[in-house]
């Protein structure tokens, strides 16, 4: 039987709000958790497209290698320009000599050469530990691109698109972050959610692009992956506290909030954003 995308959208939020409030009731050991909440979205929106017939295709499972790419690029680019400014304005300190220590050790690397030690480091979390990253990251992105950001754009415009995908994607993230689970530490909490509900929303921008223009979800997951990757465990740790970093860096810093403001500015000003790709297009035609 098929459902409208406005009914699809509702039981998938049904769906998304029932799961999180269940995984904050039952806790898996160790890595287990994150895992399962990680897949949560992905969980949603499966059982909503098994519940209401949509087929799997139309979640975008080809691959497109030039967006992959490009899905790389962006938080790869966001990061090193933010926290170059943090760095050259003394808002934080470069390196910070436990972020070294831990990448010689983990690395096997005896080398003195600090620059040596943060290039191998980059690639080694951005490229080699890119797949494990990319099998959580899926997990979200199957619920928030691939089901939710292509339902939206049959209903609404693109901006109405990640805007109310942003919000539902930042509030899923707010048990989390109101019980101290996942959060920052010596910043006021209505600034952190203020910060990451920002960074959340202009961040859905250059996801919902990504998914639409590629007609992939695997851009995306790409992102998201290379984003969770370089921001928490290489910028943020390779920087060290000068005062008042804490208000600057990371996802509940102000710092990447901005920049990813910068960049989505352009994406809307002077990059055509397509109202629905062929491959979307082609997919629906089908549905």
């Amino acid at each position: 039987m098929k459902k409208s995308s406005k009914l699809r959208i509702a039981i998938f939020v049904g769906i998304l709000a029932g799961l999180t409030l269940l995984s904050r009731i039952i806790s898996l050991p160790g890595n287990w958790n994150m895992f399962l909440v990680m897949w949560i979205p992905g969980l949603a929106a499966l059982l909503t497209m098994l519940f209401t017939a949509l087929p799997l295709r139309s979640v975008g499972w080809r691959f497109n290698f030039k967006w992959m790419a490009i899905g790389w690029l962006l938080p790869v680019s966001y990061g090193a320009i933010t926290y170059g400014i943090i760095w050259l304005t003394g808002l934080g300190g470069v390196p910070k000599e436990t972020f070294l220590e831990r990448a010689r050790f983990t690395m096997g690397m005896s080398s003195e050469n600090d620059l040596l030690i943060i290039i191998s480091a980059f690639f080694f979390i951005s490229l080699v530990n890119l797949l494990p990253n990319m099998l959580l990251s899926l997990g979200e992105e199957l619920g928030w691109r691939g089901f939710l950001v292509p339902q939206l754009i049959k209903t609404t415009t693109f901006l109405n698109t990640v805007i109310v995908s942003g919000i539902i994607w930042s509030c899923w993230h707010l048990p989390g972050i109101l019980s101290g689970d996942y959060a920052a530490q010596g910043t006021p909490l209505w600034y952190q959610v203020f910060c990451f509900i920002l960074m959340v929303v202009s961040g859905s921008v250059m996801l919902a692009w990504l998914r639409i223009q590629s007609g992939s979800l695997w851009p995306a997951v790409v992102f998201h992956a290379t984003h969770n990757g370089v921001i928490q465990a290489f910028f943020d740790r390779l920087t060290s506290d000068t005062g008042y970093t804490g208000y600057f860096i990371g996802e509940f810093g102000i710092g990447l909030a901005m920049v990813s403001l910068v960049i989505v500015f352009l994406i809307l000003k002077y990059v055509k954003v397509k109202p629905v790709s062929r491959s979307i297009n082609t997919v629906y035609s089908e549905i």
